[in-house]
């Protein structure tokens, strides 16, 4: 704008320079000088229209520059918005992280006690396996036992039938010694009278 008002002025000067020059010329100079101030009126024109061309474009470029403004000012404020959510963000990070540290820890300890679980059911196996061999030895003894208590009441039963018929044949020795002693008291009393006969 300031380029076309100067642009104007030196027009507008050059034609009066000229009118002045018109006025003491010949009449082939004045119609030079008019076709001059028509070329100038033409510029002028032209100078006007860029101008009113270039107020335009001013006023289109503010208005361009208020929406940029406007868009800036959202943009600021949505860049706020998006420092709020990435600090917010950041903060349920860093918790995000202190869980999994914690958890992590937490697999570590159960860890541990699934392999102190692991070492304690490998020892109870080996005992129990140990208790395995150690029930099949016992079951082994016990069927020996078992046999040898068997052959000892069979062999018992059978002492007792043999002890029974010895008392049995004893009571009956017996029955007969003391049949004997009484036979051998009637002949010591028969000999003694006979003896007590003699004298």
């Amino acid at each position: 704008m300031v380029k076309g008002k100067s642009a104007a002025i030196w027009m507008v000067a050059v034609g009066g320079l000229l009118l002045l020059g018109g006025c003491t010329g010949t009449g082939s100079e004045k119609a030079d000088l008019s076709s001059q101030v028509q070329q100038l009126k033409t510029a002028l024109d032209a100078t006007k229209n860029e101008r009113d061309l270039l107020s335009q474009d001013a006023k289109r470029l503010k208005l361009e520059l208020d929406k940029t403004d406007s868009a800036l000012a959202g943009a600021t404020q949505t860049n706020t918005k998006l420092q709020g959510q990435v600090q917010d963000l950041t903060k349920s990070r860093d918790e995000l992280s202190a869980k999994v540290e914690e958890l992590s820890a937490a697999r570590t300890d159960l860890q541990k006690r699934v392999d102190e679980l692991t070492t304690s059911r490998d020892q109870l196996q080996t005992m129990v396996e140990g208790l395995v061999d150690t029930r099949g030895t016992l079951e082994k003894q016990v069927a020996v036992l078992t046999k040898a208590r068997d052959a000892a009441h069979a062999d018992a039963v059978t002492a007792k039938a043999k002890i029974d018929q010895l008392n049995d044949k004893l009571k009956s020795q017996t029955q007969q010694m003391v049949e004997l002693q009484d036979q051998m008291a009637s002949v010591r009393a028969v000999l003694q009278q006979l003896q007590q006969k003699l004298e």
